[in-house]
């Protein structure tokens, strides 16, 4: 059996509660996920494993915290948000590409006309 120091933990409680209270508010935000039991179930996750996050620095806890948040938000029924942008049109992209080739390559270079024989063609 594992003993926490329980006083190291309410220290840890203390400095990270804030944090992880305002990440909660967010990702409950318009979900039926309770963000206090968000905050209790990722604090709990916390605990089992206090004795490894102890030994980390900061950032590597509060990255730690924040998976283990949004693994405790899925596993209570929430929707995490995409935070992939979308991608836009591919025609679009290409149609964007070929504008800037034709802008970079109609301009002189060294002082002496760019142009080729023939033209560009795509």
């Amino acid at each position: 059996m594992v003993t926490v120091n329980l006083h190291a933990f309410g220290e840890f409680v203390r400095k990270h509660r804030p944090a992880l209270e305002v990440r909660a508010a967010k990702l409950c935000a318009g979900s039926a996920v309770d963000s206090t039991e968000l905050v209790g179930e990722t604090l709990e996750r916390a605990l089992s494993v206090f004795e490894r996050l102890q030994d980390q620095d900061t950032a590597a806890v509060a990255q730690w915290l924040d998976g283990a948040m949004s693994r405790c938000f899925a596993r209570m029924g929430g929707q995490l948000p995409d935070t992939r942008a979308a991608a836009p049109d591919l025609q679009q992209t290409f149609d964007l590409l070929r504008a800037r080739f034709r802008e970079v390559y109609a301009q002189p270079a060294f002082g002496k006309s760019a142009g080729v024989p023939g033209g560009w063609r795509m």
